[in-house]
């Protein structure tokens, strides 16, 4: 028998991988978890607490952010105030350090410190990709109309499959189809800046069409054509790849799995 093929990609080492969850637990994370379990990634769950004490670079590669992780402002996630919290008086020591939520004075800094250090941050969904906005990344609002957000009476589109176009050269769409259909929840579409290239933002999938419902209901769906979905952006040594689109919803879509397995490596 000859011998195995030559590879014609770059050597691959095993991951240290963290996904953030709160105490109380995590819908989205929750799934994340199942779905990183079957494909049997290793991965440690990591709270607030732990984001804050920083040195993040020295314990992980990737960092996995789902919807509810990444605050709008000054509060913090799904469950607001951010930051440490105090711990209820009868709860087990085990989880005294899971209080908290991600906060912008004291998390987000440290995971800038993180991916200017070579890490790699996952953003999915609606609320974690809030992530983009403190980065300062040159991504705006797709879906305006002189200059004004559009009502709901304008574009509504819960829960429902889209097509979008994947530049399937780019190394997080790796083995995907050019033409995916994903799962949308009202969830958040970008124009890049003028200067997006140049600072290092790279568009992985996008909106190429005014009719690009497949199942479910879109209203003004024409809004959403040219709207970028999914980016890679350089920060420092390390990457953010943002996914407005739930990639991983409830362990269905696999056919954007990849987006997350990709983005390990």
């Amino acid at each position: 028998m000859g011998g195995a093929a030559a590879s014609s990609g770059p050597p691959l080492r095993k991951p240290r991988i963290g996904l953030w969850d709160q105490y109380g637990g995590s819908i989205d994370s929750g799934w994340a978890r199942w779905i990183l379990e079957q494909f049997e990634f290793p991965f440690d769950r990591v709270f607030a607490p732990a984001l804050d004490a920083g040195d993040l670079i020295a314990r992980y590669d990737t960092l996995i952010f789902v919807d509810g992780a990444i605050p709008a402002g000054g509060g913090g996630g799904r469950g607001g105030g951010g930051g440490a919290a105090a711990a209820p008086p009868n709860l087990p020591a085990e989880y005294r350090d899971q209080i908290g939520s991600v906060s912008v004075d004291r998390t987000l800094p440290q995971l800038r410190a993180f991916l200017e250090a070579g890490g790699t941050i996952v953003a999915i969904g609606n609320s974690a990709t809030n992530l983009a906005r403190f980065l300062n990344l040159p991504i705006e609002n797709h879906l305006v109309e002189n200059g004004q957000a559009l009502p709901q009476s304008k574009f509504f589109t819960p829960g429902s499959i889209l097509r979008a176009k994947f530049d399937v050269r780019q190394p997080a769409a790796a083995g995907m189809q050019a033409d995916t259909d994903v799962f949308f929840d009202n969830s958040p579409v970008w124009t890049l800046g003028g200067d997006a290239a140049a600072r290092g933002l790279t568009p992985i999938a996008w909106f190429d069409s005014k009719t690009p419902l497949r199942s479910g209901w879109a209203w003004g769906q024409e809004y959403l054509n040219g709207g970028v979905i999914a980016v890679d952006a350089k920060v420092g040594r390390g990457r953010a790849l943002l996914y407005s689109v739930e990639i991983l919803q409830r362990g269905q879509p696999h056919a954007t799995f990849k987006l997350l397995f990709n983005a390990i490596y």
